[in-house]
């Protein structure tokens, strides 16, 4: 049986890796239309502001297997977020669902000792911060 769960691991890795490069393809769609900003025929549009999305990791610092809680707000509401943790062990993948507010929760499993950057991207716009695991 143990067998098995490597092969099912590798699958939901696959999966959440199509689905974050899903969600990177459809934003640059947008930004290719113009996102009905003006990027109609003859050019035009205008530039986005810079993005004003934050996230924060608790508890900071965190002990090595400890359920941390990653925050995040300034996405586009009601909208799904990629989420890249890196480490000295390596990057981990997931993704949160936004609230009417732009904002969202997950928790996470503090995996490696040492730094740890916690990326989330979507809706155009990108939040980093980082956390100590011990």
């Amino acid at each position: 049986m143990a067998k098995d769960r490597k092969p099912l691991g590798i699958l939901a890795m696959l999966a959440v890796s199509a689905i974050l490069v899903s969600a990177v393809l459809a934003v640059n769609a947008d930004a290719a239309r113009g996102a009905g900003k003006g990027g109609g025929k003859n050019g035009g549009g205008s530039t986005p502001p810079p993005s004003t999305a934050t996230c924060s990791v608790t508890p900071n610092p965190a002990t090595q297997q400890q359920v941390v809680v990653i925050t995040g707000s300034g996405f586009a509401a009601s909208g799904s977020v990629g989420i890249t943790v890196s480490g000295s062990g390596g990057t981990q993948m997931g993704f949160a669902m936004t609230d009417e507010f732009g904002a969202f929760s997950r928790e996470w499993t503090a995996s490696w000792p040492g730094t740890e950057t916690v990326t989330a991207a979507g809706g155009g716009a990108t939040g980093t911060c980082t956390f100590q695991t011990v």
